[in-house]
């Protein structure tokens, strides 16, 4: 059972807000799968068995039934990684976005999982709305909404990338329960979710022959 007088130090990153689906509306799904490996060294023990996996896509309750599912990722478009002027040390954990989108995380492998009743990601505080309306997946498909797991067993979880200035890196914390204990560090999740460009939404503008809009 999960120890509530845990140091407050644990109790890291605040929630993401929830706007009812009102804002940027996301331009792909950007998906992450996190392994555990108890044989590699202190530190290095979680990392991304896949990460900033693009699909060109945003049917995000499609997608995450297909991971529930086990069927086979869709095509692969391109995987993002660090700009040339970001300088910061990469993490074998950190997820790359570069637009408006869906991430989509999954922890592989029984034996870990969300923890139940508090949101499975929080971010440093500061950002507003830049990410918002997450959901937590329980393994039966049902969505138990953002504040949280409604019982043990959620692997899967997706939330909204709506803004980020120039290279900008944004710190993210992971609350997850592997056995009856918390991941603490130094295997505890942290990932950064910076962009890969400039700074996003874009500007749009009409095609002239569908009158559509286009990024510029």
């Amino acid at each position: 059972m999960t120890d509530r007088t845990e140091p407050e130090k644990a109790r890291r990153g605040v929630p993401l807000p929830d706007t009812g689906g009102q804002g940027e509306q996301p331009r792909e799904i950007v998906y992450a799968r996190y392994k555990y490996d108890p044989g590699r060294p202190t530190g290095r023990r979680v990392f991304g068995a896949k990460l900033s996996y693009v699909v060109r896509d945003t049917d995000v309750a499609a997608f995450v039934k297909s991971r529930l599912d086990g069927r086979p990722l869709p095509r692969h478009v391109q995987t993002r990684q660090p700009h040339a002027h970001d300088t910061e040390r990469e993490r074998q954990v950190n997820i790359y976005v570069g637009k408006p989108c869906w991430v989509v995380i999954e922890l592989e492998g029984a034996g870990w999982h969300f923890e139940a009743g508090r949101p499975g990601i929080t971010v440093e505080t500061g950002h507003r709305e830049n990410n918002c309306d997450l959901e937590h997946v329980m393994p039966d498909g049902t969505l138990a909404g953002p504040a949280g797991p409604d019982g043990p067993g959620c692997r899967l979880i997706y939330f909204r990338v709506q803004e980020r200035d120039d290279y900008e890196r944004q710190k993210f914390y992971l609350h997850i329960i592997r056995g009856d204990k918390r991941l603490d560090d130094p295997d505890q999740v942290d990932p950064d979710i910076p962009n890969d460009g400039g700074k996003f939404p874009f500007p749009f503008v009409p095609d002239p022959a569908t009158g559509e809009t286009l990024e510029s």
